[in-house]
């Protein structure tokens, strides 16, 4: 019975070595004093030393004394905590070689719990470890990527904002003289009667005060009546009487002009780009038309309006101000003088979308640069009568929309620009469908000129 016990104990240990040299990791045992009192022929390899060599010696026998010294350090802290280590380090073979090592360091005790030492079981994966540096390094490297791009959005947001607003106030300088026309008239008959009304008052009030009065007491009642008549007829009191309601709501008419205009203007140029709010076009587009007609007079050119009933799109309306004004002002230019400039709006007949034109009686636009139009600073105006930037920026707010424009030839001689504004567009995000998009896409679509 005892043979057949020590031959089981024998088969068990026989298989635990095999199984222990078989394993892929190196394994080592030592005592209480770091000694080594066992170690797999990996590890006896990895030393370069036999076994005979190793049993017996400790660390600082076979590694550099600050590495020997963090081994102890951690066979001190598993045999006082009694607790396993598991641990990824760095490693130098006696050869030389760095390496990374995967470290699990656990109490040996014996049969009643004694303290006898440690066993410890350790790999190479240097591999994997170095992979782990280069995934963190390419992380901090994406990371910094990602915060340069985002400070490049923020800045081409802010260029954009700027370019946006330059073009504005380039358009309003070419528009200025017009506009300070439309300004001027009311504003000339609003003072001319204010300058009538200050005469027909004192006059007036000259007169009252005489029938109450209180002129000179000692005048004969016949000198005051006399006096009387010669203000009244001085006065044209009838006709005076008469003119003071249409006086006043002319000069009321010209304010209302006046206010018109600025309301008009502080849309166009105001930097607030606005929110996307649910509004009826055909407002703005009338304000748009207002905001040209002073230039259009100026060059000869009537403008025509044939708006039809919409229902409400979102959008953002400043901006789309902005483009109705472009596109009615490069019409104005194309066009000969007495000619006539038309917008027209509709509905889609099946209501998925509202549509603007803008068409002229010019000189249309040749077919060899159709395909550039849309370039930014791309323009056949003169030197100094064009940014180049009217029609991208306009093509960047109509993407931001997700609506299209396109031109085509005009029926009757000259162009006509159609824009196609899809009324289930949504808010577009940050960096999407933005004017800057369409500048650098340098988009090619049939459009008309700046």
């Amino acid at each position: 019975m005892e043979l057949d016990a020590e031959k089981a104990r024998r088969q068990t240990e026989v298989f635990h070595h095999s199984l222990v040299e078989a394993l892929p990791q190196m394994i080592l045992c030592k005592d209480l004093e770091g000694r080594f009192t066992f170690a797999n022929k990996r590890f006896c390899n990895d030393l370069g030393r036999p076994i005979d060599e190793i049993l017996g010696r400790t660390d600082f026998d076979f590694f550099p004394p600050e590495l020997a010294e963090k081994y102890r350090h951690d066979d001190r802290m598993v045999l006082e905590s009694g607790e396993v280590l598991d641990v990824v380090e760095e490693h130098v073979t006696p050869k030389g070689e760095t390496l990374y090592v995967q470290v699990m360091k656990s109490p040996l005790r014996d049969s009643d719990g004694a303290m006898l030492g440690l066993q410890g079981i350790f790999w190479d994966v240097t591999a994997r470890r170095r992979a782990e540096l280069k995934l963190k390094e390419q992380n901090v490297i994406l990371q910094d990527l990602a915060r340069s791009e985002r400070e490049a959005h923020e800045a081409l947001k802010a260029a954009q904002s700027r370019m946006v607003q330059t073009e504005k106030l380039a358009s309003l300088g070419q528009l200025v003289a017009g506009v300070a026309h439309e300004i001027n008239n009311p504003l000339a008959f609003v003072a001319n009667n204010v300058g009538v009304l200050e005469r027909d008052v004192r006059d007036m009030v000259t007169l009252i005060n005489l029938y109450r009065g209180e002129g000179d007491p000692a005048l004969p009642r016949a000198e005051v009546a006399a006096r009387i008549a010669q203000v009244a007829g001085e006065l044209d009191l009838d006709y005076t009487l008469g003119n003071l309601p249409r006086l006043i709501d002319r000069t009321r008419e010209g304010l209302r002009r006046i206010e018109r205009i600025v309301k008009d203007l502080r849309l166009f140029a105001r930097v607030d780009e606005g929110e996307w709010n649910e509004i009826d076009l055909n407002p703005g587009i009338e304000s748009s038309v207002n905001m040209v007609m002073g230039y259009a007079r100026k060059t000869g050119v009537r403008l025509a309006s044939e708006l039809a009933p919409l229902p409400p799109l979102r959008c953002k309306p400043a901006r789309l101000h902005q483009v109705i004004v472009n596109l009615l002002t490069n019409a104005i230019d194309a066009s000969h003088a007495d000619g006539v400039v038309t917008v027209r709006s509709r509905r889609e007949p099946d209501g998925s979308a509202i549509v603007i034109e803008v068409a002229d009686q010019g000189t249309g636009i040749d077919p060899a640069i159709r395909e550039r139009i849309f370039d930014p600073f791309f323009t056949t105006k003169a030197i100094g009568q064009g940014t180049g930037l009217g029609l991208s920026i306009s093509y960047g707010i109509v993407q931001e929309h997700k609506g299209t424009i396109e031109v085509a030839a005009n029926p009757g001689g000259g162009s006509c620009f159609r824009v196609r504004l899809p009324r289930e567009a949504h808010p577009a995000s940050h960096h999407e469908h933005t004017a800057q998009a369409a500048l650098n896409e340098g988009a090619r679509h049939e459009a008309g000129t700046d």
